[in-house]
């Protein structure tokens, strides 16, 4: 087995991913059942609810490779490239987020949420996996929040 040339292509993919993730709808009812609904809690768990949403939207783009979707949720035009070769160059991978919803934190128009990302790409017919921690940073602006930075 010649894993090590595939090593390269995996510490290239990483670094892909950390610079520029698939997730269920069932996460966002998590959000709901979590916090306790009261009136001053009740925007807290809708911004929760709309974050999760938004990582949904990013992680279903990446689960389809769809790059054009990647940036509707707020990659920037840059990362979209490298997102549009890697998917080109590893036409099987798959990049998954585990976000824990404790993890979450929003402060009024900005939120942040440290996730395990793990990338599986094919090499040489077989499947490797690299996990690092993955930064989101979460911005909203006219009750819309978008992906503000990914590292």
């Amino acid at each position: 087995m010649k894993s090590s040339a595939a090593l390269p292509a995996l510490i290239a993919a990483a670094g892909l991913l950390a610079i520029a993730a698939p997730h269920s709808w069932s996460q966002t009812s998590r959000f709901v059942s979590t916090v306790s609904i009261t009136s001053s809690a009740r925007p807290a768990v809708e911004d929760a609810a709309l974050v999760q949403a938004r990582l949904d939207q990013f992680d279903s783009a990446l689960a389809s490779h769809d790059v054009a979707r990647l940036q509707a949720a707020g990659v920037k035009p840059q990362t979209a490239k490298r997102w549009r070769r890697f998917f080109k160059d590893n036409p099987n991978a798959q990049v998954k987020d585990r976000c824990p919803v404790q993890a979450l934190a929003i402060s009024g128009d900005a939120a942040s949420w440290d996730c395990t990302e793990t990338a599986t790409i094919v090499s040489e017919g077989k499947p490797l996996s690299f996990a690092h921690v993955i930064h989101f940073t979460f911005t909203k602006s006219d009750g819309v929040w978008m992906i503000a930075d990914r590292k």
